[in-house]
């Protein structure tokens, strides 16, 4: 006795990856690279996370007043967004390495250079020229 019409699977639908027979999904890593990974990080930008967080205080508590504290707060608005990233960066690394999701890396690369960038601005604007 023929199958019904419904059950027989459409010519026309792509065939999903992981129905193939002998493709098997990537397993994720153990949760200890995520610890790991986040832990190394945070240990490695907590101080210049500290010194940029101390500098924008200062800059953004400025009380000239005039068209300096437009700038001031610009200038902390972005300083804390870079904060931010070099919080964020070591637990999306983390979670990108651990779970191999393209998203997670995207997430990733993008906070990662927002971190880079504001380690070069604490560096080379504020740590080498007063040395």
């Amino acid at each position: 006795m023929p199958r019904p019409h419904r059950e027989i699977p459409s010519q026309r639908l792509a065939v999903a990856r992981t129905s193939l027979p002998g493709a098997a999904p990537k397993p994720q890593r153990s949760k200890w690279w995520a610890v790991g990974i986040t832990l190394a990080g945070w240990a490695l930008l907590a101080y210049p996370a500290f010194l940029l967080a101390m500098l924008l205080l200062i800059i953004v508590s400025d009380s000239s007043g005039g068209a300096e504290a437009a700038q001031s707060i610009a200038v902390g608005s972005a300083g804390f967004l870079m904060v931010a990233a070099m919080a964020t960066f070591p637990p999306l690394l983390g979670f990108a390495v651990k779970t191999r999701r393209r998203a997670l890396w995207i997430w990733a690369i993008t906070t990662g250079a927002l971190s880079l960038a504001a380690f070069a601005y604490v560096l080379f604007g504020w740590i080498i020229p007063f040395a």
